[in-house]
């Protein structure tokens, strides 16, 4: 994975990710959402063909938004792990 930042200001903060897609970008930008700190989180995949996609992030007051983003990044690994626990805890119950 490939990370450019494009713009990092007060408040604000634009990220490109090279080979990455919807399910990565989706991800994280649910994460940052659930954070009272992020004011709005979104992503775009300029074309279909192109192999980047851009993160944008404002937040609320002065934060780091390197940390928010690795805040967000380890939330979404969390969910992650109670997934796949919840999703092996129902799989052997359908093997009962």
């Amino acid at each position: 994975m490939k990370l450019n930042i494009v713009k990092e200001e007060e408040g604000y903060f634009e990220v490109e990710f090279g080979g990455e897609g919807h399910t990565l970008l989706n991800l994280l930008q649910s994460s940052l959402l659930e954070d009272p700190a992020v004011e709005m989180a979104g992503y775009t995949r300029p074309h279909p063909l192109m192999d980047r996609s851009m993160l944008f992030i404002r937040f609320k007051g002065k934060k780091d938004p390197k940390a928010m983003l690795k805040k967000a990044a380890d939330n979404a690994e969390a969910k992650l792990k109670e997934f796949e626990e919840g999703l092996k805890q129902g799989l052997s119950n359908l093997k009962k």
